[in-house]
């Protein structure tokens, strides 16, 4: 049911030691790939409806992909077809800035947004939570982005209930966000130090023999440059 791997550094970097192990587990996963990374604050993606570990291209993207903050994804199809369009990560613009969504779980009967591109529950629960976002920021001068993702996460579970599943990585370019809402399928972290300062590697699979911790369930988890910045309390 889909897999997801997310990366935050101190410095720009790439992940061409991690994402050709992240593809190994593209059988599970043969409807698509993608993995999308920032250059300030304009996101780039590259997505194919391809298994990854077979796909040439995946093994090229992986070498131009550098940035603070990367976000890939192997997908399963449980709704839209094996096509470009339904691949993740999906792109989001709002204030001046893109947006990067992973999703891994479902949502079922979701709404439609009008401004999704694809088929998929994941893009349309994308741009709902963004609404939300953008709602609350415009609510008064002093709301931020972190309490107004947490309200939209907590939206979307009150909207489609508790039993979704809702594995989520979204970034800003910035910020690395993650929120594991899907018993069983666990999201991963990994402390690394380098050279440059702290890198931290989120996945929904341990991707080495090291010391992958699991990320609470049901509390969003802020990176910043590889630093953890805030973990909140439960959302529901």
């Amino acid at each position: 049911m889909c897999d997801l791997f997310g990366m935050s550094c101190n410095e720009s970097d790439r992940a061409t030691r991690s994402l050709p192990r992240f593809s190994q587990f593209s059988s599970g996963n043969p409807d698509g790939w993608g993995i999308g990374w920032f250059e300030g604050n304009k996101a780039f993606v590259e997505r194919a409806p391809e298994r990854a570990d077979l796909d040439v291209f995946f093994e090229d993207s992986t070498q131009v992909a550098r940035s603070h903050t990367i976000i890939a994804h192997l997908r399963n199809s449980t709704r839209g077809e094996p096509a470009q369009c339904n691949c993740h990560p999906f792109t989001y613009h709002h204030r001046g800035r893109d947006w990067l969504l992973a999703h891994n779980g479902w949502v079922n009967y979701v709404d439609d947004h009008p401004r999704a591109e694809g088929e998929t529950d994941s893009e349309q629960i994308f741009h709902q939570m963004m609404d939300k976002v953008a709602e609350y920021e415009q609510g008064g001068p002093i709301r931020g982005q972190y309490p107004a993702l947490k309200q939209a996460i907590e939206h979307i579970i009150d909207t489609y209930g508790s039993n979704i599943r809702l594995n989520l990585l979204i970034s800003d370019g910035n910020q690395l966000y993650a929120y594991n809402h899907y018993p069983g399928k666990p999201i991963y972290m990994l402390r690394l130090s380098k050279m440059y300062g702290d890198a931290t590697p989120v996945s929904t699979k341990r991707l080495t023999n090291e010391d992958w911790r699991e990320i609470p369930a049901d509390k969003l988890l802020a990176i910043n440059r590889g630093e953890i910045l805030v973990l909140s309390d439960s959302v529901i």
